[in-house]
Order: structure tokens, then sequence, then C-alpha cells
């Protein structure tokens, strides 16, 4: 009994590899002789399989040339999940930003009484300061000068008199 071009179809995958027992291959064989349909099949399954082997031995390196089309759901939806990124990224650059305002507590504005408070300190410490490098050329008064610089870095911390009476105690 002959078989159908679709019975034969089906084996046709088989048949290009050699994997068909004697009798079945011979019946294939058989209707290929006679079926020109059936034979394009064969010769475009066989193609396939080349290019399939060529694409495995070459390590898929012609795999770069070929170019699969995205369809256009893809590419938006794509686009509006990085839309979406960007607009959390903002979101949260805003919010900190504004966080940071209102939190900040507000810098104190200087007060005259502030301003005359600090030239005042700064002009005291700078008097203890000379005071304190003149005692230094007197060998026996070493102990003094550097409690008076201790004194000067204690007392007026934020002055350049107490920058320089540090430097003075590490020299």
């Amino acid at each position: 009994m002959q078989k159908s071009c679709k019975e034969i179809e089906e084996l046709l995958v088989d048949y290009a590899d050699e994997e068909l027992w004697a009798s079945e291959s011979n019946e294939v064989a058989e209707h290929l002789a006679k079926c020109p349909h059936c034979r394009r099949k064969l010769q475009a399954l066989q193609r396939s399989l080349e290019l399939a082997g060529v694409i495995w031995e070459d390590g898929l390196a012609e795999t770069e040339a070929i170019r699969i089309p995205v369809p256009e759901k893809a590419r938006k939806f794509r686009w509006a999940r990085y839309t979406a990124i960007a607009a959390s990224i903002l979101l949260v650059v805003t919010i900190s930003i504004v966080w940071r305002v209102l939190v900040r507590p507000a810098e104190k504005e200087l007060t005259f009484v502030e301003i005359e408070r600090r030239i005042i300190e700064a002009g005291s410490a700078a008097r203890l300061l000379a005071a304190a490098d003149l005692l230094a050329k007197y060998p026996d008064a070493e102990p003094i000068v550097e409690k008076q610089y201790r004194y000067i870095v204690r007392t007026y911390p934020e002055t350049p008199a107490a920058a320089e009476a540090k430097l003075r105690m590490l020299q």
C-alpha cells in the first residue's frame, strides 16, 4: 500500500537524517521519485538542515546579520518602561530636594551685635597670642606660653589666632 503525501512529509526529517528503517526509506524514495511536491519539500528541508549546520559550526557568528523585526507593541512597551523609570527617578530627586529645603534649618542671619562680638573676640585672641609670642622669647616662660596657647584655642576656637596657636603648640 502506498503512503499519501501527508504521511511521507511526516517521515521526511527522519529520511533526510537517514534514521528510517530500510523498508520505510525505500517507500519514501519511491514516493519521491514520483512526487515533485514532496521532492521540493525534501530539498527545502535539506537546505534548512545545511544552514542550521553551518550556523552551528560557525558558532552563531552568521546570526548577527539576521534582523528579526520586533512587533510595534513590544517597542512601545519598552519605551513605556523607560519612561516610567525616568519619571520615578525624577520624582525621587524632586522629593529629596524639597525635603532638604523644608527640613534643613534656615541659616541664622548674623546681627550687628553678633558681628561686633566676633570682632571683639578675634581682637582679644590676637592680643593674647601676641602677648604669648612675646613671652615665648624667654626660655623660663615656656609652660606659661603653652597654657596661654591652650586658653586661646579653648576660649576663641573660631578665630584666626586660635588656628595660629594650634600650629605653634605643634612646633
